[in-house]
C-alpha cells in the first residue's frame, strides 16, 4: 500500500475513532444553545490571539493569562462548554499524539537550520 493509501486509512481511523465521534457529538450540542456557542466562540478567539503571539516569539501580558484563565473558570461551570472543552482536549490529544509519532519517523527530513548540534 502507497504511503497516501496509508494515510487515507489512517484519516477514516480518526474518523471513526471514539474521541472523534464524541468531540463531534458534544460539539453539535454545543451549538444548539446560542449562548455557549457565543461564550465558547469568544473563549476560542482570545486563545487564538495569545497562540499567534506566542508563535510571533512576543510575550504574553500576566493580564491576558489571566483573562484567558477567568473566562476558561468560567465556562467551566457551564456542564456542556464543560464536556465540549473536555471532548476536545481528548480528540486533539489524539492528534498530538499521531503528530508526535509521525515527526518522529520523518526527524531525519529536518531542514538543516533546525538541527541542533
Amino acid at each position: 500500500m502507497s504511503v497516501q493509501g496509508i494515510a487515507a486509512e489512517l484519516a477514516k481511523a480518526l474518523n471513526s475513532s471514539e474521541e472523534y465521534r464524541g468531540f463531534i457529538q458534544v460539539k453539535e450540542k454545543v451549538k444548539e444553545d446560542p449562548a455557549n456557542t457565543k461564550m465558547l466562540a469568544d473563549f476560542q478567539i482570545k486563545q487564538f490571539e495569545i497562540q499567534q503571539l506566542q508563535m510571533m516569539g512576543q510575550e504574553i501580558s500576566t493580564d491576558k493569562q489571566q483573562e484567558l484563565e477567568r473566562m476558561y473558570s468560567l465556562l467551566s461551570l457551564n456542564p456542556s462548554i464543560k464536556e465540549y472543552l473536555e471532548a476536545e482536549f481528548r480528540f486533539n490529544s489524539l492528534v498530538n499524539d499521531v503528530q508526535k509519532i509521525l515527526a518522529e519517523a520523518i526527524q531525519e527530513a529536518v531542514p538543516v537550520m533546525f538541527e541542533q548540534e
